[in-house]
C-alpha cells in the first residue's frame, strides 16, 4: 500500500476537545480509493476503524483507538444549477460560503457548525428549522459490505433528529449532493453574519465539541434541563459546564477525556434524579460509550 499510515498518533490535535490517547494506527484518505484501500487495511487486520472529518463531535477517551482512525481531507466541490456536490471531507461552512458566491443559499443555519458534509450526513446536523437531510438529493457511499462505491437517495439515510442509518451500518459517505436555494448573494451573506452573530452571542468559544447532549422531545432543551439541574458552573479537574451554555462542556486546557465523562455522566445523573429523563449523548464516545 502506497498510502502513508503511521502509528501510535496522538488525537490530540484532531479534535476540538483537545483530549484522547493515541490512535493505534492514522492515515489519512483524498480519495475515494484511498478511502477504500484503508478500510481493507483495518479488514485484514481485524481492527476497528472509524472515520474522522473535522473532529467537531468525538470523545476520544485517554486510552487511545485500538484501529485505525481514516483522517477524511477528500475535498471537492462542484456547483451545477441549484446542485452542490461536495465530498465528504469539505469543510461544512466552506460548502456554505462558496454556494452563496454562486447565489445558492438555504443552509444559512448550518453555518458555524464546525464539521464536514459527510458528517452533517451521518449524524443529519441541522438547526430547528432546517437539517441537511432535508435538501439532501443524493449520496455517494462506500456500503459496508461492498467494494464499490453506489448512489442512494435520502430515504436509505432514514434521517430522524441527529441520526441516520450509517450511524449504525459503517457506511462511508464518499459525497452528498445537495439542492440549494437560488437566492442573491447579499441575501445569503446577510442571513449567515446573522446565524453567525445568534450563535457567538449564546454560545461559549474554546475547547469544545457543541452541544454534548441531544435535545430531548418533550422538554425546552437539553442546555435547559442541565441548568435546572444545577450543573451550570459544575467542574471536574479541567473540564467545566459552560456558564454561558450548560449544554456545552468546555476543556480549560488540561483536561482529560476522563475529566470530561466523568462530567458529563454526573450531568446526566442530577438530570435523571431531578426529571427521571436519561439524556443521550450526540457525542460519539471511544472507543466505548458508558451511556
Amino acid at each position: 500500500m502506497n498510502l502513508q499510515v503511521k502509528e501510535n498518533i496522538s488525537l490530540r490535535e484532531f479534535t476540538t476537545f483537545r483530549t484522547g490517547g493515541p490512535a493505534k494506527y492514522f492515515a489519512e484518505a483524498k480519495t475515494a480509493q484511498e478511502m477504500h484501500t484503508l478500510r481493507e487495511f483495518a479488514r485484514k487486520k481485524q481492527i476497528p476503524f472509524v472515520i474522522l472529518g473535522m473532529g467537531s463531535n468525538i470523545l476520544f477517551l485517554d486510552e487511545g483507538y485500538p484501529g485505525l482512525i481514516i483522517h477524511n481531507k477528500m475535498s471537492r466541490m462542484q456547483i451545477q444549477n441549484d446542485r452542490v456536490t461536495a465530498e465528504g471531507g469539505v469543510n461544512l461552512t466552506k460548502m456554505i460560503l462558496i454556494a452563496s458566491q454562486h447565489n445558492l443559499g438555504g443552509l444559512s443555519g448550518l453555518v458555524n457548525i464546525p464539521g464536514t458534509v459527510g458528517g452533517a450526513v451521518y449524524g443529519n446536523a441541522g438547526v430547528p428549522d432546517i437539517y441537511i437531510g432535508d435538501v439532501l438529493t443524493h449520496a455517494v457511499i462506500l456500503p459496508a459490505h461492498a467494494d464499490k462505491p453506489v448512489i442512494v437517495g435520502p430515504e436509505y439515510f432514514q434521517f430522524g433528529y441527529r441520526e441516520s442509518k450509517i450511524k449504525k451500518n459503517k457506511d462511508i459517505v464518499l459525497s452528498a449532493t445537495l439542492k440549494m436555494r437560488s437566492e442573491p448573494s447579499i441575501k445569503i451573506r446577510a442571513e449567515v453574519g446573522q446565524y453567525i452573530r445568534e450563535r457567538t452571542a449564546k454560545q461559549p468559544i474554546g475547547n469544545t465539541c457543541g452541544s454534548f447532549f441531544k435535545n430531548p422531545a418533550q422538554f425546552p432543551s437539553a442546555g435547559w434541563l442541565i441548568e435546572q439541574a444545577g450543573c451550570k458552573g459544575m467542574e471536574e479537574g479541567g473540564a467545566i459546564v459552560s456558564p454561558k451554555h450548560a449544554n456545552f462542556i468546555i476543556n480549560t486546557g488540561n483536561a482529560t477525556a476522563k475529566d470530561i465523562l466523568t462530567l458529563t455522566l454526573k450531568i446526566h445523573q442530577k438530570v435523571k434524579d431531578k426529571f427521571n429523563i436519561n439524556m443521550e449523548p450526540e457525542v460519539q464516545i471511544l472507543p466505548l460509550s458508558p451511556f
